[in-house]
């Protein structure tokens, strides 16, 4: 039994706030360590999920691995078998036959409570039971784990330990195309553009069997292949985060599409979650007593309101949608991770900042620009749940941005 070391790999965050900062020898030398790392693993294991079961921070996270994914293919280790556990909460969304497909076979999927299998001595413990023979490399994605980035070193099951809040926040500074993949580089000391910043992007895998259900699904939910297709989202746990304006928003984009694409109908669902999740006034029934009574002026819009019974059924639904409109929240970043463009209003400032938050290359984010407010203020209105500052947002922006985005997607 060899003696565990710990490196620390902090400065990395250092360098996600400047590209530019050059590596001193000594931190070269740690990288080299990771880099050596992955390098010499036989087996991988990727530990995902987000703080206190969190949907978003799983779904960010699924940007970090595929970025490993591709830097194992990039090292000449594709084929060797990875283990991806991810809170039993989302597991659902990770289909191991979509890896397979996108990757290689010998890509497992498996779920775990999200307080299990988190620390470096439980995924280590986990590696050795799956694949007893060959040297594992541990990654940490999970947003449970808030601190700097570290290179645990022990034996032959290496772990880098939370990797998740650099690789996501810090080196968002690095622009839309070059944040994951710049991280991973990094990470790794791998050649600046060796891995498509397009692709190592966050991803929900689709089978072609979920993609035959869609028909099934479109007509429980009442949808027609014929409408634009738009899904939103209008709930949150934080309310500060809650837009206060959709129905504007709504009625607007109702009209701007009867004047650009006459004779054209737009169906709207507005998807809910459970409601023991949600804050009161932000139920399906409330939000469902908000639209009961919706018209739009050329009478070329519905709106329904309707939970989705499960979280893969909504990715299939999200993934035939020509647009989502969605609150800074988990199932807006779902829609993006699936290719659909989405609308988004961020709170100023940095707070919840919308350079980390717009998390795909599909989040078209609206927020208040120059920022007119403080940082307590905006503090302030989180703690206290209000949507003043949220609501400064003018339905137009929002309404501006969906027409560009239809004009790419929505068929003639």
């Amino acid at each position: 039994m060899g003696e565990e070391q710990t490196i620390d790999l902090s400065f990395l965050a250092e360098r996600g706030l400047d590209a530019n900062r050059p590596f001193t020898e000594d931190e070269r030398q740690h990288l080299a360590r990771a880099q050596a790392a992955l390098y010499g693993a036989e087996s991988v294991v990727v530990r995902i999920g987000g703080q206190a079961g969190r949907l978003g921070e799983s779904i960010v996270a699924t940007a970090l691995l595929e970025g490993v994914l591709q830097a194992l293919r990039y090292a000449g280790k594709a084929g060797i078998p990875i283990a991806i556990i991810v809170d039993e909460g989302v597991g659902e969304l990770f289909e191991a036959g979509a890896y397979q497909q996108a990757y290689w076979p010998e890509i497992s999927v498996r779920t775990a409570p999200i307080t299990q299998l988190v620390d470096a001595d439980d995924l280590r413990a986990y590696a050795v039971s799956i694949t007893p023979a060959r040297p594992a490399l541990l990654l940490d994605l999970h947003g449970a784990h808030d601190g700097m980035p570290r290179l645990q070193e022990y034996d032959a099951a290496p772990a880098l330990l939370h990797l998740m809040r650099v690789g996501i926040r810090h080196y968002s500074r690095h622009g839309p195309l070059r944040r994951y993949a710049g991280f991973i580089e990094d990470l790794f000391t791998l050649p600046r553009d060796s891995l498509d910043g397009e692709l190592v992007q966050p991803a929900i895998r689709l089978l072609p069997e979920d993609h035959a259900r869609y028909l099934a699904l479109a007509q429980t939910f009442g949808l027609h292949d014929s409408a634009i297709r738009i899904i939103c989202f209008f709930q949150s746990v934080v309310i500060a985060k809650c837009y206060g304006r959709w129905d504007e928003v709504v009625r607007r984009l109702a009209d701007e599409v009867a004047g650009r694409w006459p004779g054209r109908r737009l169906e709207f669902l507005v998807a809910c979650g459970p409601d023991e999740q949600q804050p009161e006034g932000l139920r399906r029934a409330d939000l469902a007593a908000e639209y009961a009574d919706f018209r739009a002026g050329w009478d070329n819009a519905r709106v329904s309101v309707q939970y989705t019974p499960s979280l893969r059924d909504l990715a299939v639904l999200l993934s035939h949608a020509h647009l989502a409109l969605a609150n800074d929240t988990g199932p807006g970043h779902l829609a993006g991770a699936l290719g659909v463009h989405t609308i988004v209003p961020f709170l100023p400032g940095g707070v919840y900042a919308q350079e980390v938050w717009s998390s795909t290359l599909y989040h078209h984010g609206v927020t208040l620009e120059p920022n007119p407010f403080t940082r307590r203020e905006i503090e302030s209105a989180v703690i206290n749940d209000r949507t003043d500052i949220i609501n400064s947002i003018e339905p137009a922006q929002l309404v501006d941005t969906a027409m560009k985005c239809l004009s790419e997607r929505a068929p003639e």
